[in-house]
């Protein structure tokens, strides 16, 4: 019994003793030889770098061909392409002057060729092409962002406002690929304000910060419109919102625990508003009912039009749509872009704050206001949203 243990240990000893010996990272296929270079090489200049074509030497351990180039920031930045490419993108710059570029060919024992060097001038980048885009003017309570993208590039956004110490603060960043984009800060007193604007590529360039012609703007007044003159109407083709626990008049309670339902088999359902008063609208605010202690799910809006009274005096009774415009597309969106099912904090704290849309600053003002709601997060056939604000300026 003794032998046998004592021959136990010996083995065990011996397993441990041999992993712990130092192993060496070596390539796992024998070298050929040094690789040759590219050859055949033709230069694409491209907003903001180049695009390289080339011939890959006939060898059959080549892997890849690896590009090598120093952007603003004083870097070297690498960009791999595998042997089944015939091409390399050199991207990142923010200038149109000229640059170099080194091209190696690797191969599977990770052995690099001699260097071949290309030279291009980039095009315009995409992010100097936005940056002229740019507009910047007074928005109700505030300043509204425009620009367009036309490249499509993946750029980071930040939006600045004048603190009461004159300081510049940033008070949103976001990131964007869309063509084009709006956005407006709100909450400010109509008086004159600097607001700004900073665009960041992926490859860390930057603007200066953008202003307004003239430097400042002077946001227009905007106010919550007072919900105890509103009303829901009952006009003949929208949805009845009184189902389960539901009721018409939780749309505009201003109670977020409360809401209205309609009724199955009621999709697009519609419900219209009689806000009370003459306003210049700046924005309607949606929110969702907190089901199942969480948002985007069952019947919560996801989609839905909004629509204004084109007519003099009240809508007709059986709410024919010829007298209807609609003036916004409205898409509830997660701000994490998470998929069906998963909510992050950031997604529970915009269901928490409701989900804004603006009227264009052109809009007219209104008394009557109509929703139409086109599916739901759930893929219910009926919808049960929360509750419904609406901004902006009483002019009668």
């Amino acid at each position: 019994m003794k032998m046998k243990m004592k021959y136990l240990s010996l083995v065990l000893l011996s397993l441990f003793i041999c992993s712990c010996s130092e192993k060496k990272l070596e390539p796992i296929t024998d070298s050929l030889g040094k690789p040759g270079v590219v050859t055949d090489i033709e230069v694409t200049p491209v907003p903001g770098g180049a695009v390289v074509s080339y011939r890959i030497p006939n060898s059959e351990d080549i892997l890849a061909v690896e590009g090598r180039y120093i952007l603003a920031d004083g870097k070297e930045h690498k960009v791999t392409s595998s042997f089944y490419e015939n091409k390399v993108e050199i991207l990142g710059y923010n200038d149109m002057v000229e640059h170099k570029a080194k091209l190696y060919v690797v191969n599977r024992a990770q052995e690099f060729s001699d260097p071949v060097e290309v030279s291009f001038t980039p095009l315009e980048s995409s992010l100097s092409k936005t940056i002229k885009t740019v507009d910047i003017i007074s928005d109700f309570g505030g300043a509204q962002f425009n620009w367009r993208n036309k490249d499509k590039a993946p750029f980071t956004v930040e939006f600045l406002a004048e603190d009461s110490l004159s300081q510049m603060q940033t008070l949103r960043i976001m990131t964007t690929e869309a063509d084009s984009g709006r956005y407006s800060l709100r909450g400010f007193q109509p008086e004159a304000r600097r607001f700004g604007m900073i665009i960041r590529d992926y490859y860390d360039n930057a603007s200066d910060t953008i202003y307004p012609a003239g430097g400042t703007l002077v946001p227009l007044f905007e106010e919550a419109l007072n919900k105890k003159h509103m009303v829901v109407m009952k006009l003949g083709s929208d949805a009845n919102f009184t189902n389960w626990e539901g009721m018409d008049s939780y749309l505009i309670d201003d109670d977020h625990d409360t809401f209205g339902h309609s009724p199955s088999n009621s999709l697009p359902a519609a419900f219209t508003v009689d806000l009370g008063c003459v306003a210049k609208p700046s924005r309607v605010v949606m929110f969702q009912r907190k089901y199942s202690d969480s948002y985007y799910n069952w019947g919560n809006p996801k989609q839905f039009e909004v629509y204004t009274f084109k007519g003099t005096g009240a809508p007709s009774q059986d709410g024919n749509w010829d007298e209807w415009e609609k003036v916004l597309d409205c898409e509830i969106v997660k701000p994490s872009g998470s998929p069906s099912g998963t909510v992050t904090d950031e997604d529970f704290t915009a269901g928490v704050e409701g989900h804004e849309f603006s009227f264009e600053l052109s809009q007219e003002p209104i008394r009557y206001i109509r929703f139409k709601i086109l599916n739901t997060w759930g893929g219910s056939s009926f919808t049960h949203p929360a509750d419904v604000d609406f901004y902006g300026e009483v002019v009668q």
